[in-house]
């Protein structure tokens, strides 16, 4: 797909300057009404099926998790989805839902885009150039090498001041490859070029070998680079002009009958691999492949011979076509407000009123909190290995038998809360699984006002490991964010709220590879100058929290970035590297035994089931607020509350020690 974009791209541009050829040359003139026409009956019909299809879905959430839908539809229906994609950028949840195997159905009309706005700018811009040439006795098919040139040179400019991304989406980036196809079809046209018998063979190879070598992550059209590249599907095209074997092989009639459809398997082929997952229809590898690809091929038939054949040949006349295209898509537009605005960036953000409600009430003299009674706990001992023979159970299970349905959330009976003076206040800090579990915590508070107030200091991407540059972000600023919030409202926060327990929690950020200096080059949790980082900055947390106010520090053991329902591996699961940090938050804990301490919430969710719960975690990474409710109140809450119960009492000792001994109390 990488590289057939950038071939389809070439193609168009030879098969629609062939025709605008052929009009100019023998009508002297180019017809914009009828080109358009032609253009709407051709490609929007399918179209608007496949956008239709996808809003009606995604009334019923069958899209769960994907962010940014009604984007993606109204970019993909008035044609600048590409623009769109590249002037959003991504959010670091859109970048973990993407590793988590989460894409838009719509992620592929980008290419789209950048046809249909050639469409619109070409046959006026060729009309022009060919008049122009005529009138000053220049030849066209040199006009044409000019202008692919200075687009084929402006793609690796825009790609050095503009970024990677623009290199990939922006259509002036991508125009050189079209154009490639436009200038052979007037050369071709105008005799300047004979395909020879080596062509097509050769250069099919080059295509081939093209195709499996190019790395989709990142290569040559994130650097300017395909323009270049995409000579070679042009050479391919001027060998076909000549019968040869390529041409007796592509000409085969199942070949012949695919490419009848193609458009229509385009379109269509996303939005059903994005339905069908493994989850749904309990198959996965070469059968998934194969329904997939069959499913693609059943509808993309259909949509040929009942929408697109018969609209694409009707007797309508330019005017017609244009009023009832403006119609349909006026239709579709109205369609976007049946797709769920909250997407992957919001599912799991926390209800706004909810936490206006639960916050933390900043008070001028916040009396001492004190203990009523306590719940029983277990031995810290036992709790320890329960925690490890659970996560190791669920490191072996490779079915979801045992999880539980989120149907069943709110039927189990609350655990036993230790009754305090004053609701604990609890202070949650980190990334956007910190958010998400935040969530639940927001509304159990909400829900039990006399138990506790929540208050979130969050951001996605945002980890305890300080400073350098994770490659992984490709220059978007979470880094910077995490500073703002560590170095700024942080502290601001820990002064101003005095909670009685600060929860720190992050998944898969301070495992991600990084580059503090280019003599290191880039580190990862395995070379031991970033677990010394590492140690270090997670006890400089600590320190900040113990320095500023007397609350208990609670490091949450996170659950696995665990999307294995949707059959795709996941970059930050590495048990090495997360076993690495767990040892350095022990570390950290035991250096702090007095104001510190683990909950392994990684243990309890798989004990539970819903670690494993694909409605849990859509993303296989972040709980949907209902899940993170329901792990506040069946365990989290009452685990932070009986936390700050512990800090209460360790606070009442030292008070009494200093007090017998004289010394004014800590």
């Amino acid at each position: 797909g990488y590289f057939g974009v950038s071939m389809f791209f070439t193609l168009s541009g030879y098969l629609i300057t062939s025709l605008l050829v052929k009009e100019y040359a023998s009508t002297n003139r180019i017809s914009p009404q009828a080109f358009y026409a032609r253009r709407l009956r051709r490609l929007m019909p399918a179209s608007l099926v496949c956008l239709a299809s996808v809003c009606i879905l995604g009334a019923f959430e069958v899209w769960n998790g994907v962010d940014h839908l009604r984007r993606d539809v109204l970019g993909a229906l008035f044609q600048v989805a590409n623009w769109v994609q590249l002037f959003a950028g991504e959010s670091y949840t859109d970048l973990q839902s993407r590793n988590a195997g989460l894409t838009s159905p719509l992620d592929h009309y980008w290419s789209l885009a950048i046809e249909e706005q050639f469409y619109w700018i070409w046959p006026l811009a060729f009309w022009a150039l060919a008049r122009v040439a005529r009138k000053r006795g220049w030849s066209l098919t040199w006009v044409m090498v000019g202008l692919t040139v200075t687009f084929a040179a402006s793609a690796p400019l825009i790609a050095a001041w503009w970024g990677r991304d623009a290199a990939y989406w922006a259509t002036p980036a991508r125009a050189g490859e079209i154009l490639v196809g436009a200038t052979l079809a007037v050369a071709v046209a105008a005799g300047a070029l004979q395909a020879r018998a080596w062509m097509a063979p050769t250069a099919g190879l080059m295509v081939f070998v093209l195709g499996v070598a190019l790395p989709a992550a990142g290569g040559p059209a994130y650097h300017g680079a395909f323009p270049v590249l995409s000579i070679a599907s042009g050479l391919l095209l001027l060998g076909l002009q000549r019968p040869g074997v390529v041409t007796t092989l592509l000409s085969a009639r199942p070949l012949v009958g695919v490419g009848k459809v193609s458009y229509g398997m385009y379109l269509y082929h996303f939005p059903i691999y994005v339905l069908m997952t493994p989850s749904r229809l309990g198959i996965s590898g070469v059968g998934l492949l194969v329904l997939r690809i069959g499913s693609t091929l059943v509808v993309a038939i259909i949509s040929f011979w009942l929408i697109e054949r018969p609209i694409r040949f009707g007797t309508h006349s330019p005017s017609r076509t244009v009023a009832w295209s403006a119609a349909a898509t006026i239709a579709v537009g109205g369609l976007v407000l049946a797709v769920p605005a909250a997407g992957a960036a919001s599912y799991y953000t926390p209800d706004a009123d909810l936490v206006d409600a639960a916050g933390i009430q900043p008070l001028g003299n916040l009396s001492p909190l004190v203990v009523v009674t306590a719940p029983p706990t277990l031995d810290a001992q036992d709790e320890a290995t329960a925690a490890d023979e659970l996560s190791g159970a669920a490191e072996t299970a490779n079915t979801t038998a045992a999880t539980n349905e989120l149907s069943s959330i709110g039927a189990d009976s609350e655990p036993a809360v230790a009754v305090l003076s004053r609701p604990a206040r609890i202070l949650v800090v980190g990334d956007s699984t910190a958010e998400a579990t935040g969530a639940g915590l927001v509304a159990w508070a909400a829900a039990n006002p006399d138990l506790a107030q929540v208050s979130l200091a969050v951001s996605g991407g945002c980890g305890f490991v300080r400073g350098g540059v994770a490659p992984t972000d490709e220059g978007r600023p979470f880094q910077e964010e995490c500073d703002k919030l560590l170095d700024e409202r942080l502290p601001a926060d820990l002064l101003e709220l005095q909670p009685d327990v600060v929860m720190l929690m992050v998944t898969s950020r301070d495992i991600v590879p990084r580059i503090w200096n280019e003599d290191e080059g880039v580190l990862d949790p395995l070379d031991s100058r970033f677990v010394a980082r590492m140690r270090l900055d997670y006890q400089v947390i600590t320190n900040l929290v113990v320095s500023t106010t007397r609350a208990r520090v609670v490091w949450i053991r996170a659950p696995k970035t665990d999307p294995y329902w949707l059959g795709e591996p996941h970059p930050f699961i590495d048990p090495t590297l997360l076993s690495i940090r767990q040892d350095v938050i022990a570390d950290t804990v035991a250096n702090n035994a007095d104001r510190s301490q683990v909950l392994d919430l990684r243990a309890w969710m798989e004990r539970d089931g819903i670690a494993r719960d694909e409605d849990a975690r859509p993303d296989g990474l972040h709980l949907t607020p209902r899940a993170s409710l329901y792990v506040a109140r069946t365990w989290l809450g009452p685990q932070l509350v009986s936390a700050a119960a512990a800090n209460a009492l360790q606070l009442a000792d030292e008070t009494s020690a200093d007090t017998a001994a004289g010394q004014p109390p800590r």
